[in-house]
């Protein structure tokens, strides 16, 4: 019978574990006989890649990039000098850390970010006995706002007119720059319409992603987020003073700390003019996430601190042999 493994999570107040924080918990494994392991491992790791194709007539061209957070291990077995197990079963707890500077998790068809820890038996003396066992970790990244806040924007539209002047000034103040995931951002506008059109003022919010080849070549995605749209119109000859809601679902979240991509979000302030008129719009750019100092003190980690990206954790910390681990 292999070794059966299973890796377990220490909970966390949402399910997620954060940048700049400890990823704890215990992996649970068991042997039905004595069984000589060359070696057994665990490691955290945390990968970015990319990765598109570009048609030009008949050739395609691909392009791709890939990077890595984090990268720690620690050796279950480095105090037994023979490596042969008693049948039964073992507790070893674990404990990684997250960098800092080191985007969320995410996927889509082009690009996965992921963090995974991952359990190696190796047997001795046998060729490709390893057996692995793999648990994903979700991970949070602390964000960074991109511009001063409160922000301060605005619209000058000029309209040709042979009779006179005509113009539609708008000035905005966007109340922050970055917003958690759930929150709102909200514009105040004033309006001055000094023309003879009813115009229409619309905001709305996109997402933009750009994914970064290691050539440098790039591909943009960007589209409009459902159901934060909001439009108002504003009567010929009028000054207005509105208060628009730009709402950010639950699911957003801003990709930043990686050189594979860029994972943006923007507010656009647009003014919808009736033809011939082409209309004008702007847009400010907006981060989503959570902020380290925005946390409280029973969030905060006072007592560990994250390693680098790359080294061995545990020899230190679980000085443990099989007889301390052994559970049944």
């Amino acid at each position: 019978m292999p070794v059966l493994c299973e890796i377990f999570l220490d909970k966390t107040r949402d399910g997620v574990h954060r940048s700049g924080e400890p990823v704890r918990g215990t992996m649970v494994y068991s042997v039905d006989k004595p069984t000589k392991f060359e070696s057994i491992y665990m490691s955290f790791v945390g990968k970015g890649k990319c990765r598109w194709s570009e048609s030009d007539g008949d050739d395609n061209r691909y392009y791709e990039n890939k990077e890595e957070y984090v990268n720690q291990s620690c050796n279950v077995l480095h105090s037994r000098s023979d490596n042969k197990i008693p049948a039964g079963r073992y507790e070893f707890p674990f404990q990684f850390f997250l960098p800092h500077e080191i985007p969320a998790s995410f996927k889509n068809r082009t690009c996965c970010i992921q963090y995974k820890i991952t359990a190696e038996f190796v047997k001795a003396k046998f060729f490709n006995a390893t057996s692995k066992f793999v648990k994903e970790v979700p991970v949070y990244a602390y964000v960074s706002r991109t511009s001063v806040e409160p922000l301060h924007f605005g619209l000058h539209k000029d309209l040709f007119s042979l009779t006179s002047n005509q113009k539609v000034i708008v000035k905005a103040v966007l109340d922050k720059t970055i917003a958690a995931p759930g929150e709102n951002f909200t514009i105040k506008l004033t309006i001055n319409n000094d023309s003879g059109l009813n115009v229409i003022i619309k905001t709305k919010l996109y997402r933009c992603f750009t994914y970064i080849s290691s050539s440098k070549s790039k591909k943009v995605e960007k589209e409009a987020v459902k159901d934060t749209a909001s439009a108002t119109t504003i009567k010929e000859r009028s000054v207005s003073n509105l208060m628009f809601t730009v709402p950010v679902l639950p699911s957003l979240y801003s990709i930043q700390h990686t050189k594979i991509m860029t994972g943006e979000y923007k507010v656009r302030v647009k003014i919808d003019l009736p033809f011939p008129h082409f209309n004008e719009e702007v847009e400010v750019p907006v981060a989503i996430g959570e902020r380290r100092d925005r946390l409280g003190l029973d969030d905060l980690v006072l007592d560990e601190q994250p390693s680098s990206s790359k080294e061995h954790i545990g020899e230190k910390k679980y000085d443990e042999n099989w007889v301390n681990l052994r559970v049944s």
